[in-house]
């Protein structure tokens, strides 16, 4: 496949998304997306209508073109494993300690609940999403676990994992997802009005996540904490994804899960990050300033990595 076709396949992923940022952005400052809207939308996505997209999408999917359960134990090792190094990294060279946290965090969390499965959905199609639940399900534990593990030593906060873990049982995309596993395994067929009525909210998630992640982008912040704020993002981008989809190509994984472990990783940091850091008295601007960085240069670092990926074949 030449590099234009290349080109024009990964803008076909990106670009819509993309767009769709952009008019939440510009909504937003038209008045039609004020933050009460916004928060009590998001609030609606994480609860409601992205459970039901991933509970409809799971009892969908044929699981014999689901990642092997070794990409999943690949995808938690490997997102262990570069929180371990992020941690050694921030101990040796941020001197404030505060700021350790928020830097740790901003670089390894990404947003795959959103981002991740727009755009394996536009790569992949609803078959994607199917294929990707078990993985995006298994590291967003991993990525809470953590996230409290690394702010609670930084600002000295918090009351251990207790909440945390409280938290990940009550965690909607969690339950969607162990709650569709017997129909989608044992071949259980849902009654027409359920899947009807699930496809109204499943079909809101991404138009809504997309819109409000557009509206909560908040360009002024992107003053101040330029070096950390450059790192993490770097981090996020380009050394995350870069070194777990070439761990993953060494060990023979197949062109398609490679495809989505790239779109996965390549995600900005978590909007929950930011909620977190801020509850915690943490540096908040410096989590803004990442969330915006990341979501920004997604755009365009997703773009040039599936492109050259699908050059090269290993898309699938």
């Amino acid at each position: 496949m030449d590099l234009l076709a290349s080109l024009h396949f990964s803008l076909s992923i990106t670009g819509p998304i993309c767009l769709v940022l952009v008019l939440g952005i510009w909504l937003k400052r038209l008045g039609l997306l004020p933050d009460s809207f916004v928060e009590s939308a998001s609030r609606l996505v994480f609860q409601v209508t992205l459970p039901a997209l991933l509970f409809l999408s799971m009892v969908r999917t044929d699981f014999s073109t689901m990642p092997s359960p070794w990409l999943i134990l690949y995808g938690l090792l490997g997102t262990l494993a570069g929180f371990l190094v992020l941690e050694v990294l921030a101990a040796r060279f941020i001197s404030e300690q505060k700021l350790r946290g928020i830097f740790v965090q901003g670089s390894f969390r990404g947003n795959m609940g959103i981002m991740g499965l727009a755009y394996v959905q536009n790569a992949y199609g609803p078959e994607g999403i199917g294929a990707a639940a078990l993985l995006v399900g298994s590291i967003t534990v991993l990525y809470n676990v953590l996230a409290v593990i690394t702010l609670t030593r930084s600002l000295g906060g918090g009351k251990g994992l207790a909440p945390i873990l409280k938290g990940i049982v009550k965690n909607p995309l969690i339950i969607a997802i162990l709650a569709a596993l017997p129909f989608g395994l044992l071949g259980i067929e849902l009654p027409q009005l359920v899947i009807t009525t699930g496809n109204y909210f499943a079909n809101m998630t991404l138009p809504l996540a997309l819109l409000c992640t557009g509206a909560s982008l908040n360009l002024k912040a992107l003053r101040g904490g330029a070096m950390l704020t450059g790192c993490a993002t770097v981090n996020r981008l380009c050394c995350i994804p870069v070194l777990l989809v070439l761990g993953a190509w060494a060990l023979g994984f197949s062109p398609q899960a490679l495809g989505i472990l790239f779109l996965i990783s390549s995600t900005p940091t978590a909007a929950a990050s930011y909620v977190m850091t801020r509850a915690m008295g943490g540096d908040s601007a410096l989590a803004a300033n990442i969330i915006a960085t990341t979501t920004l240069g997604s755009l365009v670092t997703t773009s040039l990595g599936a492109a050259l990926m699908n050059y090269l074949g290993l898309m699938g």
